[in-house]
């Protein structure tokens, strides 16, 4: 099931960039980056088994983030870099206190056990906190630095197949390790870690080989 959850969200993630950009060209790009990200802020909370560790639900969603920001830069140059990433911040913040907001008012000492599950969840507590600041450090740092890495390969290859998967072999890797650090560092051991790490970058590549697809449909459509 956890499997068919992720296989699910890739596809909606590839749609998305495809129908946004088709829709609205580069502004489109931009609120797909936005509505990933509000969507992330919620999901990124929630921990499923794969191969027998623990990998947060979003992940695909990580990745139309990274797309998404390879086909601005690809079409309109790496000054679009600083908008994506303020985009995105200003999408998780947004939702990370709106989430937070509305669980201290719907409170209630008659409501403890949707309470202790809602907070689980989604409430401000410092397990949460941590992967919230972990997520935004991680995704933050990935655009700023795949960005420039992925407009070098472009510019001295120029082929942008390896430019995609050369700047995600690096990025999502370096991407992964951080949000894993920063979140679960004394809460998993070692091993666990490592093994979090691995099937995180692995998935991400996997779900980014797939974007392909959008990547390659979406840069030979013309703006108008």
């Amino acid at each position: 099931m956890n499997y068919i959850i992720l296989l699910l969200e890739s596809l909606l993630v590839c749609c998305m960039m495809i129908l946004f950009y088709k829709q609205g060209k580069k502004r489109g790009l931009y609120l797909c980056v936005a509505i990933m990200a509000s969507i992330l802020c919620v999901t990124s909370f929630k921990l499923v088994d794969i191969l027998g560790f623990q990998v947060n639900l979003g992940l695909p969603l990580v990745s139309g983030i990274f797309i998404s920001s390879n086909i601005i830069v690809q079409k309109y140059g790496l000054d679009e870099v600083k908008k994506i990433i303020i985009t995105f911040l200003m999408s998780s913040i947004l939702v990370f206190l709106f989430i937070n907001l509305t669980g201290v008012i719907s409170r209630s000492e008659y409501n403890l056990v949707s309470n202790l599950a809602y907070d689980n969840l989604f409430a401000y507590n410092l397990s949460n906190l941590r992967i919230f600041v972990g997520g935004i450090l991680s995704t933050s740092l990935m655009l700023y630095y795949n960005s420039y890495i992925y407009y070098y390969i472009r510019r001295s290859k120029n082929r942008l197949l390896f430019s995609n998967i050369g700047s995600m072999l690096i990025i999502q890797f370096i991407e992964s390790t951080i949000f894993i650090i920063l979140s679960y560092t004394f809460i998993y051991s070692s091993t666990e870690l490592f093994g979090m790490i691995v099937i995180r970058y692995l998935i991400k590549v996997i779900v980014g080989l797939v974007g392909l697809l959008p990547v390659y449909v979406i840069v030979k459509m013309k703006d108008k």
